[in-house]
């Protein structure tokens, strides 16, 4: 729907393609609602009515004639002190290890995927979910409430990923195993770790967005279903952005960045109230009749200020609004350039446009040493000695395992020292997959892997210092570019569709293209990357993606999906034979796995690969294209990918 009424020059078609897919998987796709919990017969009845108990004891303490009621501030995350987000940290743990906090993300579960999604009930419901999880957290630290995390002071980054945020003080890891932060070690109830890979995928809430959002004129267009963005479905971009846990219905809640980023969603959604007469009103969406205004909310208990369960019109009330307010956002300007907290720096965007950013924290840590010079004394400097410490076999993060040590020296010498910098890696880290698919614990031998091909045209806006001369003249076009050549530019002429605003394409040439296996029968996700040359008309890579591996009882069902670094879809196409030879025709991505001979897949990531090379003794592994059943053709059109599929 939303596709008829959008330019696909305008709205980038992963960010469609991921509310299309979320909202199907999310409505009608696999859950994990049949899954044994171990050691846990707890029921979500039993959970209401324990989180009933809790918010009438927070509800109804007894105040004297003169008391007035507290009314607490929310903060965003960089307006916490250090003691209190220290205070957080306690509660959040205290609240994980009484099994708590496992309670209130189970609340977020298969009961509520067409009650309080992709529709009108998806605003109020989450903000009593945000309401119970501070009542919880309170219990063990009276008098602290839930932050907000503002996404967009990183999205003014030009390096999202290297926010203080996603440090130990904050939130730990942005890849790889969430070990640090404030839910650092948290487990999901099978004992999973939780998991991210930032920047993978999907794209921050921009200032941009904010903006639109604001400016949307009514409630009806702000909340689904609309032809247009929603604050839901720009919400879904960042649950993408973290990927991971974050990218499960059922299994998001236990990462803590969920409930921060649903905070600012609810933020935002109380600036556009204010911005629009404090509007209440509940939204006319004859098509939800589950999400009629006087239905009762799925899982929900009777709450002590309304004496009853909650409607659906109940989580737009003034009852529940009042329960807590916002700090409002940081901002700045040229007259004052100080956000209000030592880890957000005022950044310029020029026509006298500020605002807030997150400090880089390798900026930090390299200038450091510079500011403790400035108060005089002695400086303590962290270097190694340029001799990588012990590691395995092939490990790429040895840059990081240099042996380490201090030293010091006076503040009139620092500018006389080397300082080692920290290295980065120049396309981001490799992806951490779960490899969950149903209700099993992790164990990649469930998972069969199945051999891709990327084929990728040279993007429209590209332009690199490789430049030819005939005579003197220099030509205004690289050596790479295809309208040099006469015969090549009748092949090569991509569009011009729309990219995330984070946008970037290094000066090497080296481009990024994500692939990813969402389940369609079973619940799990695998995602990955290959690597193509910008500089070139034309170039390849051969990946792989896995699956679900199917049985003899039970055939594995999976979208297969494709887009580059900037949040354009590539092309699917499946191998078709025809007049004897093979072709790759436009389809759909989705795809059956059968266990039916010959197979399609590798039984390990080993098995995919040998698939595909074929290795003759001392001779140049060749490469079995026809052992490939997909191809993503990347080719910048300026239509939706699917209108081509739907004429085959």
């Amino acid at each position: 729907m939303k596709t008829k009424y959008q330019d696909v020059t305008k709205s980038p078609s992963e960010s469609v393609c991921n509310t299309c897919v979320s909202r199907y998987l999310w409505m009608s796709g696999p859950n994990l609602q049949k899954c044994d919990h171990p050691n846990d017969n707890t029921t979500i009845s039993d959970i209401s009515n324990l989180f009933g108990k809790l918010l009438c004891e927070e509800t109804s303490r007894k105040r004297t004639k003169r008391q007035t009621k507290y009314i607490p501030f929310r903060k965003e995350l960089r307006m916490l002190t250090r003691a209190e987000r220290q205070r957080l940290r306690r509660a959040w743990r205290r609240a994980y290890d009484s099994g708590d906090f496992g309670l209130v993300a189970r609340f977020h579960n298969e009961n509520i995927r067409t009650t309080s999604h992709n529709g009108p009930a998806f605003p109020g419901y989450h903000r009593f979910l945000l309401l119970i999880l501070e009542r919880v957290l309170q219990k063990y630290e009276p008098g602290i409430t839930l932050p907000y995390w503002d996404t967009t002071f990183e999205a003014n980054m030009d390096r999202p990923e290297n926010s203080v945020l996603w440090t130990d003080e904050y939130l730990g890891e942005l890849n790889g195993f969430v070990d640090s932060g404030i839910c650092g070690g948290v487990r999901d109830l099978r004992g999973n770790r939780i998991i991210r890979n930032g920047g993978n995928d999907g794209s921050l809430f921009t200032w941009t967005n904010l903006t639109y959002i604001i400016n949307v004129p009514t409630i009806e267009e702000l909340v689904e279903n609309s032809n247009f963005d929603t604050l839901e479905s720009l919400h879904d971009s960042v649950h993408a952005y973290i990927g991971g846990t974050m990218l499960g219905l059922e299994l998001a809640p236990w990462d803590c960045v969920f409930w921060f980023y649903h905070a600012y969603i609810d933020y935002v959604w109380e600036l556009w109230r204010y911005s629009h007469g404090y509007n209440i009103a509940y939204p006319n969406k004859p098509n939800h009749r589950g999400q009629q205004a006087n239905i009762q909310m799925t899982n929900m208990p009777a709450i002590n200020f309304l004496g009853r369960i909650p409607t659906n019109q109940d989580g737009y009330g003034r009852e529940l609004a009042s329960q807590c307010q916002y700090q409002v956002s940081p901002t700045c300007s040229q007259q004052n350039v100080n956000c209000g907290s030592p880890d957000l720096q005022c950044r310029s965007f020029g026509r006298q446009l500020f605002g807030c950013t997150a400090v880089d924290r390798i900026f930090r840590n390299r200038v450091q040493p510079y500011i403790l010079a400035a108060n005089g004394g002695n400086v303590q400097i962290t270097s190694n000695n340029g001799i990588r410490g012990n590691r395995g076999r092939r490990d790429t993060s040895a840059h990081h395992n240099y042996n380490t040590f201090t030293f010091t020296v006076k503040a009139t010498d620092v500018a006389n020292v080397y300082i080692p910098q920290e290295r980065e890696p120049c396309m981001g880290k490799p992806v951490q997959n779960s490899f969950i698919a149903g209700c099993s614990s992790a164990n990649v031998k469930r998972w069969a892997f199945i051999p891709i091909k990327v084929v990728h045209l040279r993007p429209k806006e590209v332009h690199f210092n490789s430049k030819t001369e005939v005579n003197g003249y220099r030509n205004k076009y690289d050596i790479y570019d295809e309208h040099k050549y006469k015969n090549l530019k009748n092949f090569v002429h991509p569009g011009n569709p729309a990219t995330y605003y984070d946008c970037q394409e290094d000066e090497s040439g080296a481009f990024k293209v994500r692939v990813k296996a969402s389940g369609l029968n079973y619940y799990g996700a695998y995602t990955d990357y290959v690597f193509v040359d910008n500089r070139l008309p034309v170039s390849s890579h051969i990946g792989y993606i896995a699956v679900e591996k199917p049985t003899g009882y039970k055939q594995t069902e999976a979208l297969i999906t494709a887009s580059d670094a900037c949040g354009r879809l590539c092309k699917p196409t499946c191998r078709k034979w025809i007049d004897g030879e093979i072709h790759y025709v436009p389809c759909s991505g989705a795809i059956k796995v059968t266990a039916d001979n010959p197979l399609m897949y590798g039984n390990d990531f080993g098995d995919a690969v040998l698939s595909v090379w074929q290795f003759k003794g001392k001779f140049t592994p060749v490469e079995r294209e026809s052992n490939i059943f997909m191809e993503f053709y990347c080719d910048y059109s300026d239509e939706w990918i699917w209108e081509e599929c739907n004429s085959h």
